[in-house]
């Protein structure tokens, strides 16, 4: 038999021992949920991967080389950059992933209506099989991004039903109607525009559902750049990947092609800008010259038809050569000089330069000039590039307008000495014209003219040849124009991946994903429940003793011990008798106090089927009615209760009329009496303490069965009588908050000599111990 034990505090270890296998035990106790929820787990996870769309990963990959000049950027401070010649790659994943050239991709590919047919209980994408075509009003207007739901009907109509919200002008509106179409026939409300025409080649749609949406372009392009990824494949290589997720392979198929065939365009389109300015600036000055050449010439061949003159002497030849070799000279210094000034001006208003020709376009030859402006275009083209997806924040672009300003005024500083150079040789070509022109005037009238109308038509032809010859040069260079980037491997059918849509991995998941749900539920639960259900919970909460713990009975009956005396709960009972005797403190003391915090702890089965237990080990007991609000001792033993405690204390009964024989030997009870208006006040007085002192001369226990001491101040009255006072808390019905109510009375000293006993508890033996200190934690388990 179990001996008294104080409920002591747990070492640390001790009670993370015991906590883990409470929560344990919490869960085992709950398996059938817990497996009923598992199951229904992977049930879930069966039905998604069943009813879910498969989703597909589409790739391409391009080999783009870094322009290793972008080193040059470091050279702006005295220490290198780590990692600069790695920008050109960083620009080039910005631009792909840039807003401005995936909006530019959608409005080629021109997916104005996505179709879907129903299967089961999905929507499946239908891309290049749509079975009808729409062709919008030209006149109306349609609203994005709400479904219409389409169901044929047989022969040439259909049934449009739409419910839902769209946008119309970016304004949100509301959409509910159901209407039938004639295809081949406009269709046309407030809310849309368009007609449907059947497919040809399309399968038969009979028997089946559909829907489309109108898209909008700006929300495309972000579903896109949503799903796709570009990356570097390697950090020390060139290679980049795009890679882009989706349940219709085909169309993200040819959406990273033309995103690829864009991007190649613009690229090239930046590489080839400055030939194609320059061969435009070469067009309108040939246009030009074309018509001052054939009017040279016409005059040219006029003159000499009209006077009959073959050709120029000897000297007119001379001077005519001089001539026109210092007025080309002249002209070509003056085009430089003006060239000059037009891109100095650039610079002064901080145009960009890409808007004029380079120097070599116009027969400049200045290695120094050709490097820098092409150098500055080069710069500006990179700029451009960055500006599609980077802010002006972005460390690369304040790198790149920093070498712009410095190149900017280096070329400035080189302009204004190249136009001071050309002035002067300007000047000196003047003194000279005017010399050779007074040889010119010692000529021959006629001959005079004749020289002058030659060296006009000469100089003419002879610039007229040069413009060629650039423009031939020019297109030579378009015609062998290539982008530096190559397609490593183009997005194809053949080369998609099937993406996570292992049923089994999926019914796995669901399982572990409703075990874990239903497990977190119970231990959120748990943590909830402020209840008593472990031993654990009393014992770290007080340090008063627990004399007992009464096991759940399965019978009906109040007198359960009595009735079942080898029932578990009656050998229950025999260990809280056997344990009383350690807890009276000295001779003579007898009269124990039963109380509750609350109804329903189980007080009054206590109180009789301890007195009964103690009445069966020959102990002549007397148990005594206290509580006096709800009796209910009278109807347990079947006694009369016109006379009991009450009439007792208000003086109408004798101790011999109030005490009534039981049918259980040695078991004596007085029952509550009549219910009175104030028995706290009866209580107090002096005749319960005589009735008690008559009863210490009479039995070996007196047993109080009092009223919950939390409601009325009955039971703190009498535990003034009780040599001990022994609180009954109930498994899964106390709360654990009672405790600190226990405690606080016993510190006070209101309650005296105080103990504790469990009752109704429900035991459940996984790996069994039969130790009551460590019923709960090590042996049973309480539901």
């Amino acid at each position: 038999m179990n001996k008294d034990y104080s409920a002591q505090a747990q070492p640390v270890n001790a009670e993370d021992e015991i906590n883990l296998k409470r929560l344990f035990f919490i869960l085992l106790q709950k398996w059938c949920w817990l497996l009923l929820v598992t199951l229904v787990g992977a049930l879930g996870g069966y039905l998604y991967g069943k009813f879910t769309p498969q989703s597909y990963r589409i790739n391409t990959s391009i080999i783009a080389p870094e322009d290793k000049s972008v080193v040059n950027l470091g050279s702006l401070f005295e220490s290198e950059m780590p990692g600069v010649g790695k920008i050109t790659i960083n620009n080039e994943i910005e631009l792909l992933k840039s807003y401005t050239l995936n909006h530019r991709v959608v409005g080629n590919l021109n997916w104005r209506t996505a179709w879907y047919e129903r299967e089961l209980l999905i929507w499946k994408g239908l891309y290049a099989h749509e079975p009808f075509q729409v062709e919008e009003g030209y006149n109306g207007q349609n609203v994005e991004g709400v479904y219409l739901n389409i169901t044929p009907m047989g022969g040439n109509t259909c049934r449009v039903e739409v419910d839902g919200t769209g946008f119309l002008h970016n304004q949100k509106v509301e959409i509910s109607f159901s209407e039938t179409i004639v295809l081949g026939q406009p269709f046309q409300n407030q809310f849309f525009n368009f007609t449907l025409h059947p497919k040809e080649g399309a399968m038969d749609y009979e028997d089946k559902e559909y829907r489309f949406v109108f898209q909008n372009s700006n929300k495309q392009t972000f579903c896109f750049l949503d799903r796709m990824q570009v990356t570097q494949a390697d950090k020390l290589g060139e290679v980049i990947c795009l890679t882009l997720e989706g349940t219709e392979p085909l169309r993200n198929i040819h959406y990273l092609n033309e995103l690829v065939r864009v991007y190649l365009d613009l690229k090239l389109q930046q590489q080839t800008q400055t030939q194609k300015r320059s061969l435009e600036f070469i067009d309108k000055q040939l246009s030009g010259i074309s018509d001052s050449l054939h009017l040279a010439g016409t005059t040219f061949s006029e003159f000499r038809s009209r006077n009959q003159i073959i050709d120029l002497s000897a000297q007119g030849a001379m001077v005519m050569q001089q001539l026109g070799d210092i007025e080309l000279q002249k002209s070509q210094q003056q085009t430089r000089l003006e060239y000059f000034r037009n891109l100095l001006n650039y610079l002064n208003r901080g145009q960009d330069i890409n808007q004029i020709s380079t120097p070599s376009v116009v027969g400049i030859e200045d290695p120094s000039l050709n490097a820098m402006v092409l150098k500055l275009c080069d710069l500006y083209s990179r700029r451009e590039v960055l500006s599609f997806s980077a802010y002006e924040s972005n460390p690369t672009l304040v790198l790149l307008n920093q070498e712009i300003r410095q190149v900017n005024e280096q070329l400035r500083e080189n302009l204004l000495n190249l136009i001071d150079n050309a002035q002067i040789s300007i000047r000196s070509l003047d003194v000279r014209h005017d010399r050779i022109n007074d040889e010119l005037n010692n000529l021959p009238g006629q001959e005079q003219q004749l020289v002058n109308i030659q060296r006009q038509y000469q100089l003419t032809s002879e610039i007229y040849t040069f413009l060629l010859q650039k423009r031939a040069e020019i297109e030579i260079a378009l015609a062998a124009a290539v982008v530096d980037v190559q397609i490593i491997d183009q997005a194809r059918l053949e080369r998609i991946i099937p993406m996570g849509k292992s049923n089994f991995l999926l019914l796995l998941f669901g399982a572990f994903m409703g075990l874990a749900l239903a497990v977190l539920v119970v231990l959120l639960l748990e943590q909830l429940n402020s209840k008593i259900h472990l031993l654990e919970d009393v014992e770290n909460r007080t340090t008063l003793a627990i004399v007992g713990n009464v096991l759940h009975s399965r019978e009906k009956s109040e007198l359960v011990v009595m009735e079942h005396p080898t029932a578990p709960i009656s050998e229950s009972y025999r260990t809280i008798r056997t344990n009383l005797q350690y807890k009276f403190r000295g001779p003579g003391e007898k009269v124990i106090g039963i109380h509750s915090i609350s109804p329903g702890d189980g007080k009054t089965f206590t109180s009789t089927n301890l007195a009964s237990i103690l009445a069966m080990n020959e102990k002549k007991t007397l148990l005594i009615g206290a509580d006096m609000r709800k009796p209910r001792l009278h109807q347990i033993f079947g006694v009369d209760n016109r006379h009991g405690l009450s009439s007792y204390l208000v003086g109408q009964g004798t101790v011999r009329e109030v005490v009534k024989e039981s049918l259980i030997d040695n078991l004596f009870v007085i029952p509550s009496g009549p219910i009175p208006p104030n028995p706290a006040e009866l209580l107090e007085r002096k005749r319960l303490k005589e009735l008690i002192d008559w009863a210490k001369g009479e039995f070996d226990y007196i047993i109080f069965d009092n009223a919950p001491v939390s409601m009325v101040t009955d039971g703190l009255i009498t535990s003034q009588q009780s040599d001990l006072n022994l609180f009954v808390l109930r498994y899964g019905v106390s709360d654990q908050d009672q405790l600190r109510f226990i405690n606080d009375m016993t510190k006070k000293g209101t309650m005296p000599n105080a103990a504790l006993v469990i009752n109704d508890i429900k035991l459940k033996g996984y790996g069994f111990s039969y130790s009551y200190k460590y019923a709960y934690a090590k042996g049973y388990y309480a539901e």
